[in-house]
């Protein structure tokens, strides 16, 4: 027999059984939206070429004044600041630019890869290239497929490999410095509005960003800029601008097209590299933001060496030694999850990218101990109170030997740098919380610590089979007499070779 039921209990149940549908769709696509894999982050490397600590108007110690400039002018810089963190003791992997590129591409330190200066003729001797070594580029690839790849500007790597053959899908070529102030081919200067190439490389850029955000595909870009490297070229109008500033009135030569003026002049140019540089930087924010893809892009924005051929005070030192002048470094970085308006005071390395990188595309595994860095990550989202697991926990920087400097190798652990000699393995030791400036020695107040980190040092150089210093002078004057032997006829060539040969001897009889 049918039960009959009123409208009421009808309308009851029906009601009660509509709701629980609805509640039970809800749920399902709440569930389903919580389980949708999140988006794999574009990440901008953005590499500057002899861009020194205090070479930006943005303060790079929150307790520093002296930690910017007052004369240049980096408003993109201050910009990408105040949207995330800025690192206060980052370092670049060596004080000059080729070691500094490749460690930054293997992920591991000058040391290990026995790549520690511009023109290695012991690594070329020997066969030292790299060729087992992943890239960048490689490694992402190798994490996710889905990720576009692009190397612009300046590759400047010395271990016979082309961007082409390092996992980059869209790349400048094999170019270097002579790149970033020739039409090469022709033989001509580059045009007056794109000094140092700064704006063709970034419209190459954000024609990449903007054809990857088309296609929906994470990237990895790295912008390798050929500013601020001497020689300096700059727009006239943004030359002009600051020969109109007080100090830049006290100018007396204002002909900015010498390729080197006097030293008012040059740093006149100098300002406005800096300033039409940190356009180029603004035009990739720009584009980063007009595309919709801010929220889910990392930019960082790191120099290669400490400034050079200037004063790079309160450090020490400058381009071309393991001074505090010649490796720390500018190092800002924005994206998801990284708080704004922050300072991280950890010290923090070139050859952490890497790894860095290698989690970003969605590896939670951590690297082999010969990678001698660790993620950032943790600091990214924490600050000061994050931790960077290393595959060499302290930083080591080696410097055998390069065109006259003194031959240093540091570590650096904590707050102590402890820098040594290696024309004679004497070595001082110095508290950078304190003296930022390397000026008191304290290595005979602190003789454990500072025999401690003498010993982690000599053993790291042991273990990774570190370019021996002697070995460098021989393989450089054998390469120096083979010049002059092959151009024994041509006047210009052998002084040339001779001043090359002057500088070994000056480098052999450095002193602290």
């Amino acid at each position: 027999m049918n039960k009959i039921i009123s409208r009421r209990k009808f309308l009851k149940k029906s009601g009660l059984a509509i709701s629980t549908i609805a509640i039970c769709a809800c749920s399902a696509q709440q569930n389903s939206i919580a389980a949708a894999p999140k988006a794999k982050p574009n990440i901008i490397l953005f590499l500057t070429d002899d861009q020194g600590w205090t070479d930006t108007s943005v303060q790079m110690m929150k307790d520093r004044p002296d930690s910017k400039s007052d004369f240049y002018q980096t408003p993109a810089l201050e910009r990408l600041a105040k949207d995330g963190m800025i690192f206060s003791s980052a370092y670049s992997p060596a004080p000059t630019c080729t070691p500094t590129r490749t460690s930054l591409q293997f992920g591991k330190s000058p040391a290990r890869l026995r790549q520690t200066v511009v023109h290695d003729v012991l690594a070329k001797q020997n066969g030292w290239d790299c060729k087992d070594e992943i890239t960048i580029g490689q490694m992402i690839k190798k994490i996710d497929p889905s990720y576009a790849t692009a190397h612009l500007g300046k590759w400047g790597i010395d271990v016979l490999r082309t961007p082409e053959k390092a996992g980059y899908d869209v790349t400048d070529g094999n170019t270097n410095n002579g790149e970033g102030d020739w039409l090469v081919h022709m033989k001509k200067p580059l045009p007056d509005d794109d000094p140092k190439r700064i704006f063709s490389v970034t419209k190459r850029a954000n024609d990449f960003m903007e054809a990857q955000a088309k296609a929906q595909n994470p990237f990895f870009m790295q912008i390798s800029h050929y500013a601020v490297h001497v020689s300096n070229f700059a727009r006239k109008k943004t030359i002009e601008k600051y020969l109109k500033l007080p100090r830049g009135q006290k100018c007396i030569d204002s002909d900015y097209k010498q390729p080197y003026p006097n030293r008012n002049s040059w740093m006149m140019n100098y300002a406005a590299m800096i300033e039409d540089l940190d356009t180029g930087l603004a035009m990739v924010l720009d584009k980063v933001q007009s595309l919709g893809i801010k929220d889910n892009t990392y930019i960082i924005f790191i120099s290669d060496n400490g400034g050079g051929f200037r004063d790079n005070k309160p450090l020490k030192g400058g381009k071309a030694n393991l001074w505090e002048g010649g490796l720390r470094v500018p190092m800002v970085v924005a994206g998801p999850d990284v708080p704004k308006n922050t300072y991280c005071d950890e010290p923090v390395v070139g050859w952490d990218l890497y790894p860095t990188f290698s989690e970003l595309a969605g590896n939670n595994k951590s690297l082999p101990k010969e990678y001698d860095g660790g993620s950032l990550c943790d600091l990214f989202k924490k600050g000061n109170d994050g931790k960077v697991k290393r595959g060499t926990q302290e930083l080591i920087f080696h410097f055998p030997w390069y065109a006259g400097t003194l031959p240093m190798s540091t570590i650096r652990d904590g707050d102590y740098k402890l820098a040594m000699n290696l024309l004679n393995k004497e070595y001082r030791l110095y508290n950078l919380a304190k003296d930022i400036g390397e000026e008191n020695d304290i290595s005979g107040k602190y003789p454990t610590i500072a025999k401690k980190l003498h010993s982690k040092l000599e053993n790291y150089l042991k273990e990774v089979q570190a370019e021996d210093l002697q070995e460098m002078y021989a393989a450089r004057i054998k390469e120096l007499h083979g010049y002059m032997e092959k151009d024994a006829n041509d006047p210009e060539a052998l002084k040339r070779h001779q001043n090359g040969l002057d500088q070994v001897k000056r480098s052999q009889s450095q002193k602290w």
